[in-house]
């Protein structure tokens, strides 16, 4: 019993126990760039444990960029069809090629679609966006938005191929 004991403790304290410690994600905010293991965002302030240990606690209106999982996001002001800015949100940073940027903002993940003032249905509603020369501008057509997808050499699939 004191074998199983001693074997659990140094697993704990072993460097490789430490499963969120790649340090591959960061947050912008307040004009720094932290490195970070662990991000939980509340109402008002994002609480983040940075690569050194130390915990720190940001408003959520200074955080303008943040990496986590593999996923990047950006925060962006949100484009109408016609072009008119509703609010700032935070976009998935898709690809960039020829100094162009790909992102994308699911329209509908927190069950209100602000693009078309409805309930959004369960089915995630993803709309993308083309940033080219300081320029933000949605893409409104599904032959526009796999025109560009294909340019960026992201290939897509439908659910009718999958069969």
């Amino acid at each position: 019993m004191k074998a199983i004991l001693i074997i659990l403790i140094l697993a704990l304290l072993s460097p490789e126990g430490h499963a969120n410690s790649s340090g591959e994600g960061f947050i912008v905010a307040e004009g720094m760039t932290y490195q970070i293991l662990d991000m939980t965002t509340g109402f008002s302030h994002t609480r983040v444990m940075t690569t050194e240990g130390q915990v720190l606690k940001v408003p959520n209106n200074s955080v303008t960029a943040y990496r986590m999982n593999g996923h990047q996001y950006e925060l962006l002001p949100l484009l109408t069809c016609q072009g008119d800015t509703l609010c700032q949100v935070f976009m998935e940073f898709i690809s960039r090629r020829d100094g162009c940027r790909l992102y994308r903002y699911c329209s509908n993940c927190g069950k209100y679609d602000p693009l078309n003032w409805e309930i959004a249905p369960q089915n995630h509603i993803y709309r993308y966006y083309l940033l080219r020369n300081g320029h933000l501008k949605l893409l409104k057509s599904e032959a526009e938005t796999n025109d560009t997808l294909a340019w960026f050499n992201i290939r897509v699939m439908s659910d009718f191929s999958r069969k």
